[in-house]
Parts: C-alpha cells; structure tokens; sequence
C-alpha cells in the first residue's frame, strides 16, 4: 500500500517493476514507468486501480522494422517464448503480412531449452529476442548467444547490454526518453486530470554489433542509419 507521504498526493509515477507491485491498488491514480508489458497487462487484469503506463518493452512493430532494415535477406523467424505472451498476437499478424515464415518453439522447463533452441535455429535466418524472462534469464543468456553465434544465427536483442553480449543489434529507449515521455504525460494530467492509454515508448535508440556482424559475414548499416530508416514512432 501508499505510504503516508503520498496519501495527498494526485498522481504518483511509478518506476520500476517492484514499486509497480506496491501501488497496485492505490486509490490514487498511477503512472507506471519502466515496467513490462507483461507485468503490466496483469496489473491492469487484476486491479481496478485508475493507472496508465509506458511499457518498458519496444513494439513488435519496431522489432520487425529494425529486422527488415537490418537483415533485408532474412525469410524465417525464430522464437522462444515460455507461454502466451502479449506480443505473441502482433508477432504472428506481422510475420504473415510482411513475408516471414515464423517458427516459435515453447520451453516450459529449463531443462528444454538446449534442445528448443536447436530446432528453432534449425529453421530460422535470426532469432527474435521477445521480452520473456522464463525464458532469457540471467543464467540462460550466456548460452543462447554462444549457440547462436556457433550456428551462425544473428540475435536480436532487446537493450544495449544484449549487443554488448553479442546479439548483433537492438532497438530500445533510453531512462531519459522514457523521462520525457512520462513528464509530457504528468503535464498532461496536470491540465485534464486524465490518463492516456498504456502506451509504448515514442522515442527510440539502436544498437548495432559490428564485431558480431564481422565474424557472421554479414554488411550491416551503422545504429544511426538503422535508426533513420526504422523512423522516430512506432
């Protein structure tokens, strides 16, 4: 629950998936920043919380443009994912309007991941990195990018850090685009008293490994052409 020194308060912003938790079922309306989707969509579920929010997450959308952009050649996608997701619908729709075959394999337990992952790699031209922490965790990561860069299977991640580590490139917004957005939604708020929808990020950056792209033969546009290319909105 609110602490006492927010109970006067009118809106409270909201950072960060555990703090997300606490005000759950605050009385008072929430703007939740750098949260999940995922995390977000069951707070929404479970809750009749007045609340919006900018999910943490990039749209599908986005993740297939910087893919186009970045890898015009590929046909088949691959993904793991541990269950339904919220992206899963618009991952589909995509991958049939725009040409790509789609291979998604399911890892329920963590002892089917080597084996889910070799087929997925088996059919796919890259792997799609989805935002599901069952399945790319802390101690999976690691592993799943030196497969894919042992078959030769370019990743695409979801931050900066999973560049760092090897996926070939990523689309993801900064703290400070987040920030801005959120302010412009608290001025907002300050001026109608009204939330927006749970909303997307707006403002966007991207990654590109060039080493990795190197040691794969791939030719790669710079982060800033990709950028460029992918557009400021989703």
């Amino acid at each position: 629950m609110p602490s006492a020194d927010v109970t006067h308060a009118e809106l409270i912003v909201v950072i960060g998936g555990g703090a997300a938790g606490r005000f759950r079922n605050s009385s008072i309306p929430v703007l939740n920043v750098m949260v999940g989707r995922a995390e977000l969509d069951k707070i929404k579920r479970d809750s009749n919380l007045t609340a919006s929010g900018i999910y943490m997450d990039q749209p599908t959308e986005r993740q297939f443009s910087l893919l186009r952009a970045a890898l015009p050649h590929a046909r088949s996608i691959g993904a793991l994912i541990s269950g339904e997701t919220p992206e899963l619908v618009s991952l589909r729709k995509l991958s049939s309007t725009m040409g790509f075959s789609l291979h998604i394999e399911k890892v329920r337990t963590p002892e089917q991941l080597a084996s889910r992952l070799s087929r997925v790699l088996n059919d796919s031209d890259v792997l799609l990195v989805l935002p599901d922490t069952e399945v790319y965790r802390s101690d999976t990561i690691r592993n799943i990018l030196l497969e894919t860069y042992r078959r030769h299977v370019p990743m695409i991640g979801l931050s900066q850090n999973y560049v760092k580590a090897g996926a070939l490139c990523a689309v993801y917004s900064t703290p400070l685009q987040m920030a801005n957005q959120a302010a412009q939604i608290v001025g907002q708020f300050a001026k109608t008293r009204k939330l927006p929808d749970y909303q997307y990020p707006r403002e966007f950056e991207v990654a590109v490994n060039t080493q990795v792209a190197r040691s794969l033969g791939l030719t790669i546009k710079s982060a800033e052409q990709l950028r460029a290319e992918i557009g400021g909105r989703p």
